[in-house]
């Protein structure tokens, strides 16, 4: 087996779904029966997590992010984060695959790193051939 080495992208799919999320969430706060001081609280923190999410899952500018996902011929799993940290380590049984995301979970020697990964983040060939590979060699 040889070394393939999946680069991700931006996500089309997955800012139209936190943008759902978010707008659906300010409808709730909106009309929930409590103090105003709560709901502008409760605003903030969706605005905090929205821009969490956007900067780690979508556009991947924020530290941690994984722009680069490998397989080795050893069948061992490696990430690359933006800042150019690189690791090896097990893909965990917890991971979903479907035909529309990936939901990965690495397990490092000193953290576990989730990564989604919506089919438009890589090209369709490419998506195929990871979502195979994590059935077959996981």
């Amino acid at each position: 087996m040889e070394r393939v080495e999946f680069s991700l992208g931006f996500s089309k799919i997955l800012t139209i779904f936190l943008l759902g999320f978010c707008l659906a969430t300010l409808l709730i706060i909106s009309y929930l029966p409590i103090p105003v001081f709560l709901r502008i609280a409760g605003v903030a923190l969706l605005i905090i997590y929205g821009w969490v999410l956007l900067n780690l899952h979508i556009s991947r500018k924020a530290k941690r992010s994984v722009i680069k996902i490998w397989q080795d011929p050893k069948g061992r799993w490696g990430c690359q984060t933006v800042q150019g940290h690189r690791a090896v380590g097990v893909l965990a049984g917890e991971s979903f695959i479907s035909a529309w995301v990936l939901v990965l979970h690495f397990r490092f020697k000193t953290r576990i790193q989730n990564v989604i990964i919506p089919v438009d983040a890589l090209r369709q060939r490419e998506y195929q051939i990871l979502s195979t590979r994590i059935r077959f060699f996981h």
